[in-house]
């Protein structure tokens, strides 16, 4: 019985108590405000339902990997990309990736990717990012003003961009891919300037990075691939600031604080910095993404200026990584003992290939349920879009995506087959 039907037999009722006239008013009273919490509970069932599909409706799986779009390949085969289980993707620029140049980009670079992207049109794909590296070219200084400009004017292009395609901003790939602009002892005047000094620095950059990215757009999004997610490690060891700041002289992204920091001092209101926790690659538990869900809200605030802890509160959001060739065990597999690569082997090769789909469609879930809007995918050996998809994967993915945006549980365990399946890989890989 629905509400509606409830409410009806309420007043049903409400009526055959004038036809009882041995029925005390009491008892009539009764039975109105019984019927009365009858109605309101389902009322309130019904609207809590209602918001929890409305809820899960907001939750966005975006795609990400080797098989990466430029514009002209998303304008040519939109319709084919739609046909994704996806609601968005992250696309590299013709351009390039990097933008902490030397030199900037000339602007007819772009010219071509803006026209394409400006003339693509999906309301099943809206939810898009353009990719951008943090890797320096060799020399370049955050000190160096003439470096800067030239990054900065990378970033505003990369920006305007974005904003030809209507896509919601910037994912912002933290790990360098080559000469670093987060370790310390390695920027070019470590020997004359302190970390200090470079922390100021850095997050004076940090501001006007996300100034630049505001100016084109203002309320942009920044997808980080990790923001303090990635710093896990260190909050594992210690929340207190104090200790942080002593052990992020030494840590290979110990500048990227800093750099955070700045963003939140120039964030406006609407804008906003996604944490993607790309660690969620290796999680094969349910608990383990809303632990990590927790320790980006609360834990992580320690990296978190004081002045700034309003704005990250309101303006940082959670998002969730699934890894598929860890997933599926997609690797190549190492010639001689499984130790000689890292990849090589890991628990998901000790599952049957029934169950690594469930393990796909168990991450996928959890993902989008522990998110508050995006979930990405990464996938090297494959390709979404010339047809070089694992059996099953796609399924599995949609199966997910409906239980979430439907408001219903998994319906199924995996930890009993991952457990065996880490015993049998810990037997021959100590790192697994």
């Amino acid at each position: 019985m629905n509400y509606k039907e409830e409410l009806v037999l309420a007043f049903h009722n409400y009526h055959r108590s004038f036809s009882f006239p041995r029925i005390s008013a009491n008892t009539i009273r009764r039975t109105l405000f019984l019927g009365f919490i009858l109605v309101m509970l389902s009322v309130l069932m019904h609207l809590s339902t209602a918001s929890v599909q409305s809820q899960a409706n907001t939750k966005k799986l975006i795609q990400s990997g080797w098989d990466m779009p430029t514009p002209n390949f998303m304008r040519k085969h939109i319709k084919q990309m739609e046909q994704r289980p996806f609601d968005g993707v992250i696309i590299k620029l013709n351009a390039g990736k990097e933008v902490f140049k030397k030199k900037p980009y000339p602007d007819t670079a772009f010219t071509q990717d803006r026209k394409d992207l400006a003339a693509i049109k999906s309301s099943k794909l809206a939810n898009n990012f353009i990719v951008m590296w943090s890797a320096i070219e060799e020399g370049w200084d955050w000190f160096n003003d003439d470096d800067w400009a030239a990054a900065e004017k990378n970033i505003q292009n990369f920006a305007k961009t974005a904003k030809a395609g209507r896509f919601k901003g910037i994912a912002f790939d933290l790990e360098p891919y080559g000469y670093t602009p987060w370790h310390y002892e390695a920027q070019p005047q470590h020997d004359n300037k302190t970390f200090q000094e470079y922390q100021q620095q850095v997050r004076k950059r940090g501001a006007r990075f996300m100034r630049v990215l505001q100016t084109t757009q203002p309320r942009t999004e920044v997808l980080t691939l990790g923001l303090f997610s990635w710093m896990k490690a260190l909050l594992a060891q210690t929340t207190d600031p104090a200790k942080l700041q002593q052990k992020l002289v030494n840590h290979k992204y110990g500048l990227w604080p800093a750099f955070v920091n700045g963003m939140l001092d120039a964030a406006r209101p609407g804008s906003v910095i996604i944490d993607g926790n790309e660690g969620a690659y290796y999680f094969y538990r349910a608990a383990w993404f809303g632990d990590m869900r927790d320790i980006i809200r609360k834990d992580a605030r320690a990296f978190v200026d004081p002045a700034n802890r309003k704005k990250y509160d309101n303006q940082v959001k959670t998002g969730q990584a699934v890894y598929m060739d860890l997933v599926l065990d997609l690797f190549e597999k190492p010639a001689n003992n499984a130790k000689n690569a890292w990849y090589g082997m890991r628990m998901p090769h000790f599952l049957s290939p029934n169950d690594r789909l469930r393990l796909l469609e168990h991450n996928i879930y959890h993902a989008l349920k522990n998110t508050d809007k995006y979930a990405w995918v990464w996938g090297e050996r494959m390709d979404w879009w010339r047809n070089r998809i694992p059996k099953g994967a796609e399924d599995a993915i949609r199966r997910a995506k409906a239980k979430i945006q439907k408001g219903k549980p998994l319906g199924f365990d995996i930890d009993v087959a991952t457990t065996k399946a880490l015993n049998k890989c810990k037997a021959i890989n100590s790192e697994c």
